[in-house]
Order: structure tokens, then C-alpha cells, then sequence
């Protein structure tokens, strides 16, 4: 094909473009691929048609998987990687779709290709992180690292093989720790173990067979329920406990088990369960409830408690009750009592719970005047034999959390006052009934918006910002923040005539505005950035950009599209916020440390650390009170760049004493908001912000070799860390470069 031809057929795939014909716009791309010779590798990166056929094959997905033509999507995108095998942005999109679709496996390898070729394109670095949480969750980390936990299921497995109950069943192996438990017991006769996670198999596999072990244990990947193996064991050892206790299945699978694969005289480990119930009170549980922030609801004339969450009272949210009350930040407002308990060896006591017909009445004790009640906690005590108990209790250091109900009010209590609970887990889910929520009218929102919501410092520094560095009379406004709450109150004090905002709390935009009559044809929602883009040039007074989501992370579509956002700006517009930095110190931490990577030595002997060490996270999110120690002063790591480029920023940080290397866990970073020139920056790491704090985790691997040719013993003691900041597409890495001694 000439370039004249060429430049013909492209002309036909920008008409199909034009018509949003994608389907026709793919075929005529091919085609004009098919026809024309191979570049070079150097002018493939200049290629026109390759980045438009990107653009093609994006748009073309998007269209299928609207219809619901999963299958097609995928086959499009293949057709694509054939003609740009390593082409990044392509490859990234689809380990995208991958892991939408739950094939997180298949999406891992797919970043990791993207960066063998490029490892500063951090787009796919970010996904890869966040795929190999959803293959491996970290609290599997944490579990594996709780040697109380671990010292007493082998006790208890090792028990019950010398009593006689030597064919093992391992439901839900995991890595295979338990059953190498039972596999190490002398008089053991037979073992097998199953899973439902193809990961967790491979891992459990790889395992056994490290130890010399394969031939020894029967590896299914597949739920106990589903096995076909036409035969019985006299023990079943399984460890399917959530923080409620019966989250995951466990009641269904014992009921299962004991039908069909456990022997009439056979034992099970755990042999019984105790859930013990009281009443708390703390602000950072229930600020994602319930709306707290009076100033908020002063501002929109809304009645308290209007707001619940939409999680709500339906289910119970899993938290670490020790670092809550390690930041005073959570009390006990009853006393605690045993509300449930079941034996897991006694099948009538097990299909009792299940179906509902047994469930535990409580009465709890309230300790004082003046408490306020917002919810209960619960935990429970794991009896695994006659003599191994491990407990859940928020006083111990366990890999549980704890299952927290929250009310949809804050009620105040009296000293001796008396609250009657019903404990039920009917179809094994764990739930608390009660008389005690508020039955006004409510509307429901999700949990990050009320974070965001009540905030009261980012919500006081946002409307200070937008009333005092704007102008009094604005046309439009853009207000990109989770919840638009500034650009409301500017249309409701008659600042602005038009707010377009995103459409993801449509019903509170609208309950708002009706609530303080705010005209509804003055607020343009719209369903994604891409409509933005379809306003004129010069068309806003003001944009309000969200810099930073709930988990600490930066909000990075708004910083890769804020360069085409400005064209929206008029010459005299306004951006708030206007700066962000990000600031971090050198920490250390063992919990971090277990929540991260196996440090364990009992496991390392079972070669169990190096089958999981490619699933080990470098960015620890989500961070709410924790145990640490810091090891230098908070400093200033970089200024974040609002655009989607690649920045480089190198540092150095002085500890504040000399530190062995091995003690040096994380960087803890956070960010400082600037919403104008003239106000003080606001930071993320205020007990009440709405976005978290997280971490760099330092690799363990990071200090061998990195002062030169001999190794760093990891009791060296170093006194610098020399550390590089990339972003890039909005995403931000940090790796420590080399060390000072």
C-alpha cells in the first residue's frame, strides 16, 4: 500500500470515528495494517496508526462490553497484541479488563510485561500492586506471620494424629501450612488437602513439593463441597474463620463435611466457637455511617443523622480494634458478654445455627453517664481441642480483626442501662437485632463519601478557599470532588449559575439541592471526565479538583487530564486545590512488616516465604492507626505534579540516629494540600482525614549490595537513605537508590 493510500484508508477509519462506528472503524485499521510493510522499531514508536489504533481498540472494547460481548472484548484486544505485541498502553488495558472480569492472574502477567519493557511506566506498576492483593489479600500475610496462632493448630493437629485420627483433610489449605503440620506427624496414614483459589493451589503445590512431599498429600483445587473423592477422613482441619467467625462458609462446609467426608467417630479442628458481644463508642468508626460534621449540615440546613451509609446496618465491617485504641479513638461503652456458641463437632448444633432456629439472647450493661453508643464489637474465642485456645480479643495481638455493627445514630447511654441483642447467623452470616436505630427517613450513601464528608478541616479549608480566591458572580463551575459540596454551597449563595459535577452521589446531589432550594436544571451531572471535555474552551470560572482518594493515593485520571481541563479555564479562572507535596519519614514497624511479607523463620524452613515473596506488595495503602516508630523527622519528598508525565526527584533522609538496615521498614508518606497561596497547607495525616495514610515498603532484599561491591549486613548500622520519588501518569514510586553509613 503507497502512503497515499494509506493516508486514504486512515481518512475512513477517522470518519467511522466520527460516527462512533468502532466496529467498522477496527476493520478498516486492520486492513490498512495487513497492507502495509513493518516498521522499524524505531519508527514504530512514532507511528500514528499505532496510537490511533490504540484509541480504536479502546473504543471498540468499551462498545462490547456494553452489549455484554465479554468474549468478543478479549478477542479484539488479541487481534490488537498481534499487531503490537509489546505495546504498553495496550497491554495495560487489558490486564485492566482482566482483572475487572476477576482473571487477576492472567492481568498480573500482563503488567508485568509492560514493565520488563519500561519499569518507570507506573500506571501498570500500580495495577500490578493492586492485582496481587486481590490474588493473595494481605491479611493471608498477616495470618502466616501469627505464630500463636500457627504454634497452636500444630499442637492441636499433632494431638489428635497421636490419638488415633490420622487421615487428614485440610479444607481451605491456603499455602499448605497445615497440612504440612500433619504431614511432619509420625503415625499419619493419609492426607489430603483442597482449595478454591487457583493462586493458593499453585502455591500449596509448589510447597509440598519444595519439602519432598507431593507424593504424600492429594491436592485438589476445588471447594470441599464440590470434591468427588469417594472417601472419608477421621480429621478435618480447617481455618475458614473471618472476623465474625462464620463469613466464610464455615458453617455450610462443616455441615457438608460431616455428611460426606468426615468418618461417624471423626474430629474436627476447631472443635467449637464462643462470640463474646459489647457496645463502643468511637468517632472514627462512625464517621463512615453516619454524617457527624456539624458545619455541614449547618451550611445545608440538613437534620442530623440524615446521612447512613449504604453499607449501613446490613453487615459488619472487619477492624483492628487494638490500633484504634492505640490512637484513643475507641471505648467500651457496655460491659462484654458471651452471646453465642457452637460446637463444630456436633452436626444437629451446627444445622441448629445455620437454618435460625437457635440463636444467642444477650442483655449488655452500659459502664457510665455521658457515653455515647455507636455500635457493637465482636470477637471470638477458637477452641481448637481440649487444650488450645486462641481468642480474637482486641486486647490481643492476633491476625483477626474484629466484626464491628455499627447503628445508624449515636445514642446516648446511661450508667446501668440495659441493651438486649439477638446474635443469630442464619445462612452463616453473623448479625445483631435490636431496637436501638433511628426509623426517620435516611438516605443512603457510600462510606467514602461520608469519610470525605466529615472531614471538617478539609471541608472548612475547601469553602474558605472557594469563597475568598474566587469571584462573585461565576458562570459555570467544575467541582470534581468526591462529594460537590463546595459547588453547592456556591450555587445556593447565589455565587454561581451552573455546576457540573460527576454523577457518583447523584441521589445526595439531589436530596441537597432540594433540601436547600437549589434548582436542579442549574447542576449538570455527568458520567465520566471524557463529557468534561465537551464543553467549550474558556467556559469555567472555577475547577475543584479531588488531589487524593480515600486510600492515599493520588486521584490520578484528574492529574493526567488536568493539562486539557485548564483549556476549559477562562484566562481569569481558578484551580483549587493549586498545590500538592507529598512528605514522608523512614519508619519502623512490625506490623507493617507482618501485614507485607512472610517473617516467619518456621515458614521460611518450609520454603513457604519464597513461593509468596512475587505476591509481596512495595505499597502499603489504606493505613489507619498502627504501631511504628520513626526512624528520621518528617520531610518533604516532592512537589506532586498535576499532569501525567514522568517526574524524577532525588532526595536524601537522615535518620535521626544511626539504625541497622534490617530495622528500617517503610517510608509513611502523606501529602499537604495547598487550596490557595494565602492559607496554610492542610495535611493528610490528621487523625480525622478522610484519606488514609500509607507506605513504601522497603524490600527486604533493598540493603544487600546497595553500598557498593560487599554486601550490607542487615545489622550494619546506616545513618542516610538516598532515596529517588518517581510519578508518572499520576502515580507516584519511591525506592531508596543507596545508603550512608
Amino acid at each position: 500500500m503507497s502512503s497515499d493510500e494509506e493516508i486514504g484508508e486512515l481518512r475512513v477509519v477517522y470518519d467511522f470515528i466520527a460516527q462512533a462506528k468502532f466496529k467498522k472503524a477496527f476493520a478498516s485499521a486492520t486492513k490498512v495494517l495487513d497492507q502495509r510493510s513493518p516498521p522499524s522499531p524505531e519508527a514504530e514508536e512514532e507511528d500514528p496508526l499505532r496510537e490511533l489504533f490504540l484509541f480504536v481498540v479502546t473504543k471498540y472494547a468499551d462498545q462490547l462490553e456494553q452489549e455484554g460481548k465479554i468474549e468478543q472484548v478479549f478477542e479484539i484486544i488479541e487481534q490488537g497484541l498481534e499487531y503490537f505485541p509489546e505495546h504498553p498502553e495496550l497491554l495495560n488495558e487489558t490486564g485492566v479488563r482482566l482483572q475487572r472480569y476477576g482473571r487477576s492472574l492472567e492481568a498480573s502477567i500482563c503488567f508485568e510485561r509492560v514493565l520488563l519493557q519500561d519499569s518507570r511506566y507506573l500506571k501498570a506498576y500500580q495495577n500490578l500492586q493492586n492485582t496481587k492483593c486481590e490474588l493473595v489479600e494481605r491479611w493471608h500475610f498477616r495470618m502466616l506471620n501469627d505464630v500463636v496462632r500457627n504454634a497452636a493448630f500444630r499442637a492441636a493437629i499433632e494431638s489428635q494424629i497421636a490419638n488415633g485420627y490420622n487421615e487428614v483433610l485440610d479444607i481451605g489449605t491456603g499455602t499448605g501450612l497445615l497440612s504440612m503440620y500433619a504431614l511432619q506427624c509420625e503415625g499419619i496414614r493419609k492426607a489430603a488437602a483442597c482449595d478454591g483459589s487457583e493462586i493458593m493451589v499453585q502455591i500449596a503445590r509448589d510447597v509440598f513439593g519444595a519439602n519432598g512431599l507431593s507424593d504424600r498429600i492429594c491436592l485438589f483445587q476445588s471447594f470441599s463441597q464440590d470434591l468427588k473423592i469417594g472417601e472419608r477422613f477421621s480429621l478435618i482441619v480447617t481455618e475458614t474463620l473471618d472476623s465474625g467467625a462464620f463469613g466464610e462458609g464455615i458453617l455450610e462446609t462443616l455441615i457438608h463435611a460431616k455428611k460426606h467426608l468426615l468418618l461417624p467417630e471423626g474430629k474436627i479442628i476447631p472443635a467449637k466457637v464462643t462470640l463474646h458481644v459489647s457496645g463502643y463508642q468511637s468517632r472514627a468508626l462512625t464517621a463512615s455511617n453516619i454524617l457527624i460534621n456539624e458545619s455541614f449540615i449547618e451550611d445545608f440546613s440538613l437534620p442530623s443523622n440524615c446521612l447512613l451509609s449504604k453499607e449501613g446496618t446490613k453487615c459488619y465491617d472487619a477492624e483492628d480494634i487494638g490500633r484504634i485504641q492505640a490512637n484513643d479513638d475507641f471505648e467500651f461503652v457496655t460491659d462484654t458478654v458471651a452471646a453465642m456458641e457452637v460446637d463444630f463437632n456436633d452436626l444437629d448444633c451446627l444445622m441448629r445455627y445455620q437454618e435460625g432456629t437457635e440463636e444467642g439472647q444477650v442483655e449488655l450493661t452500659c459502664l457510665d453517664d455521658g457515653l455515647l453508643l455507636d455500635g457493637f464489637v465482636v470477637w471470638f474465642d477458637l477452641q481448637l481441642d481440649e487444650k488450645q485456645v486462641i481468642s480474637t480479643d482486641p486486647t490481643t495481638s492476633t491476625c483477626w480483626n474484629q466484626a464491628i455493627f455499627r447503628l445508624n445514630q449515636r445514642l446516648p447511654v446511661a450508667k446501668d442501662q440495659r441493651l438486649k441483642l439477638t446474635l443469630s447467623c442464619k445462612d452463616g452470616a453473623l448479625s445483631i437485632a435490636h431496637n436501638l436505630n433511628s426509623v426517620d427517613n435516611q438516605i443512603s450513601v457510600d462510606e467514602h463519601v461520608l469519610e470525605f464528608l466529615n472531614d471538617t478541616e478539609y471541608y472548612t479549608s475547601l469553602i474558605e478557599a472557594t469563597e475568598t480566591t474566587t469571584l462573585d458572580d461565576m458562570e459555570k463551575i467544575l467541582d470534581l470532588s468526591l462529594f460537590p459540596y463546595a459547588g453547592l454551597k456556591l450555587l445556593k449563595e447565589g455565587k454561581a449559575r451552573m455546576l457540573f459535577c460527576l454523577d457518583q452521589a447523584e441521589d445526595l446531589v439531589e436530596f441537597i439541592a432540594n433540601q436547600n432550594d437549589i434548582p436542579m436544571g442549574s447542576i449538570m451531572l455527568v458520567s465520566s471526565m471524557q463529557e468534561i471535555f465537551l464543553l467549550n474552551d474558556y467556559t469555567l470560572d472555577l475547577i475543584i479538583l479531588q488531589p487524593v482518594d480515600v486510600f492515599g493515593q493520588i486521584n490520578s485520571e484528574h492529574f493526567c487530564l488536568y493539562q486539557s481541563l485548564l483549556v476549559k479555564l477562562k484566562p481569569i479562572g481558578t484551580v483549587v486545590p493549586c498545590t500538592l507535596e507529598l512528605h514522608g519519614s523512614a519508619i519502623e514497624s512490625e506490623w507493617i512488616v507482618k501485614c507485607s511479607r512472610v517473617e516467619n523463620q518456621e515458614l521460611e524452613q518450609f520454603q513457604i516465604d519464597k513461593y509468596l515473596a512475587s505476591l509481596e506488595t512495595e505499597n502499603h495503602l489504606d493505613l489507619g492507626p498502627f504501631s511504628y516508630r520513626n526512624l528520621s523527622e518528617p520531610k518533604k519528598l516532592a512537589d506532586i505534579q498535576f499532569d501525567g508525565k514522568l517526574h524524577e526527584t532525588a532526595l536524601e533522609l537522615s535518620l535521626s540516629e544511626p539504625t541497622e538496615a534490617a530495622r528500617v521498614h517503610a517510608i509513611l508518606y502523606h501529602y499537604q494540600i495547598g487550596f490557595s497561596p494565602e492559607r496554610p497547607l492542610l495535611g493528610t495525616d490528621r487523625p480525622q482525614s478522610f484519606a488514609k495514610r500509607s507506605a513504601f515498603i522497603i524490600p527486604k532484599s533493598t540493603f544487600q549490595g546497595a553500598a557498593g561491591d560487599e554486601p550490607t549486613a542487615s545489622d550494619k548500622q546506616i545513618e542516610q537513605l538516598y532515596i529517588t520519588v518517581l510519578q508518572n501518569h499520576g502515580v507516584i514510586k519511591c525506592d531508596i537508590a543507596s545508603i550512608g553509613q
